[in-house]
């Protein structure tokens, strides 16, 4: 994260977390242009970080996207086929079927490589951060035996 604050990767860390939260979970208690301000502030940080990332991400975002409206049209065109017609209509749903998690595996697993990633840089940084707090005890330790005369 060279330079970046840690401020940053909280809400980049946040974003992975609500990106990866099923569109229907995230619908009943979000509306969607809060949705897509979220999206939009996830998108720029990850821009500022890695713009190569950020771009992949929008391809795989685009690509679930397009895979979720053939989903829907499949599954259309299927329930409004009648029972005669279905066996046609089944191999469109089961491809399209196949397209949706594809995409959305792909996605899930940018996000996890993108977390993984996250996750090593906070466990440096909680590493540095625990060897300064016993530093400082040790120093406590020692001015105190000081005071009182060791």
């Amino acid at each position: 994260m060279s330079g970046k604050s840690p401020g940053s990767a909280v809400v980049i860390a946040l974003m992975s977390i609500f990106l990866a939260t099923p569109v229907g979970a995230r619908a009943q208690g979000r509306g969607p242009a809060r949705d897509d301000a979220g999206e939009s502030s996830f998108v720029e940080a990850l821009r500022q970080e890695d713009p190569a990332a950020a771009e992949r991400y929008l391809a795989l975002r685009d690509a679930r996207t397009k895979a979720i409206a053939e989903l829907e049209r499949a599954q259309q065109r299927y329930n409004a086929v009648g029972a005669e017609l279905r066996a046609v209509a089944l191999p469109q749903l089961k491809e399209a079927q196949r397209h949706y998690a594809e995409s959305t595996l792909a996605l899930l697993d940018f996000l996890d490589a993108r977390d993984r990633r996250l996750l090593e840089t906070y466990q440096d940084q909680m590493s540095r951060i625990q060897k300064h707090v016993e530093d400082r005890a040790r120093t406590r330790d020692e001015l105190q035996r000081m005071l009182r005369g060791n």
